[in-house]
């Protein structure tokens, strides 16, 4: 495994402005505006801001964002869908039974869906399908593992021609407890992009992405470029350079990178080239993109340990993610590391982000009934 390369741009201050307090941000979360740091200055960006219908015991790490080839958004939060027929400015939402992972909609409003099945280390990815706008749902399909690995499923996202991709991880690492530590021992795990021409019945052509990567999201550009953003997650190994976790700011965690990456294809999927590190602070660990008109691409990432406190970034990219603008977007406040957010763009290039924040403090325990759902129509600054 070879080291990756550094982007030239930092992502620890970007716009040329110290990350706002937590005062400052707080403020921000329950006005209608977003922060947008450029050249030095900080200024206020209007927005909309929706609360979505409450799901509780679930947790600000519980959101997918789907638009529907009839324009219909649905939120796939933790234990429930939210649905909106006008952009995000209104919802309804219904409980979506045992069904616990990501889906895609097709033409004729089937959801298909991927979930993980069985313990670890027997986890495989099944592949539901719901008529009833995921209220009800039956397994028509699985994607086997190869011999020895477990599976989990990344994203899956539909093509213009009704083709399915599916991003799905194998693994095989073992880790053993010495100490307080969880120590790295053997085998690792890849990331795989298998296709479906009929519905999700059948799987086939997996095209390897990457080690180490599992969960993200995919968007398609105008010019029909695949740009894909992974959480670039793995341990010390054998070969690493000994000041590995100084270089990456990994501050001794026995995994230097915990990073959001970036990786794209020019053939819907088939291939997939130049994976590289977007976010170079530790902890923006998860990114989901979406492409506006011309080359500009936004993702959405959190930010876990700083600097600053947690919440939902955008950074932008006008010409396809190759290179990024030094400057971002302050999306949301939250008390709790694992700030996720997904997006959709709506007409006239507006974005449409549901973040997913909660003010209860930074456990689990106590973020599973105080978590809360924004959906924020927002544009980016010319």
């Amino acid at each position: 495994m070879s080291l990756m390369v550094e982007p030239i741009l930092k992502t620890d201050r970007l716009g040329g402005v110290d990350v706002p307090s937590a005062d400052t941000l707080k403020t921000m979360h329950y006005s209608s505006y977003i922060l947008h740091a450029r050249a030095g200055t900080l200024s206020e960006v209007p927005a909309e801001k929706v609360l979505l219908p409450p799901d509780r015991k679930t947790s600000p790490q519980a959101i997918q964002l789907v638009k529907a080839p009839d324009d219909t958004i649905y939120a796939n939060l933790g234990n429930i869908i939210c649905k909106s027929s006008d952009g995000g400015r209104t919802w309804a939402a219904h409980n979506k039974g045992s069904f616990r992972g990501v889906f895609e909609v097709l033409k004729d409003g089937t959801f298909i869906g991927l979930e993980s099945e069985g313990e670890h280390p027997n986890t495989k990815v099944v592949i539901h399908s719901s008529m009833d706008e995921g209220r009800t749902w039956r397994k028509i399909g699985e994607i086997p593992n190869p011999p020895g690995h477990w599976g989990g499923g990344s994203w899956i996202f539909r093509l213009p021609d009704e083709t399915l991709l599916a991003a799905i991880g194998h693994a095989n690492h073992i880790f053993e407890q010495e100490g307080p530590e969880l120590v790295y021992k053997s085998g690792g795990g890849d990331l795989f992009v298998y296709r479906s021409t009929d519905g999700g019945q059948t799987w086939t052509d997996p095209a390897r992405v990457h080690d180490w990567t599992s969960e993200g999201g995919v968007t398609l550009t105008p010019s029909g470029k695949l740009v894909a953003v992974q959480r670039y997650q793995r341990p010390m190994l054998p070969d690493d350079p000994p000041d590995l976790e100084q270089r990456t700011g990994s501050a001794n965690t026995g995994w230097p990178y915990k990073h959001v990456c970036v990786v794209e294809s020019d053939d819907w999927g088939r291939t997939w080239r130049d994976f590289r590190q977007l976010a170079t602070v530790f902890g923006q660990t998860r990114g989901d993109p979406v492409a506006l008109s011309e080359s500009t691409v936004i993702v959405v990432h959190d930010t876990r340990y700083g600097p600053g406190p947690p919440g939902s970034r955008a950074m932008i990219s006008r010409d396809e993610g190759s290179t990024w603008e030094d400057e971002v977007y302050y999306l949301d406040y939250t008390t709790f590391t694992g700030s996720y957010a997904g997006s959709v763009t709506l007409e006239d290039d507006l974005i449409l982000s549901v973040v997913g924040s909660s003010q209860a403090g930074n456990s689990w325990d106590v973020v599973r009934d105080n978590t809360d759902f924004y959906a924020i129509r927002w544009h980016p600054v010319e």
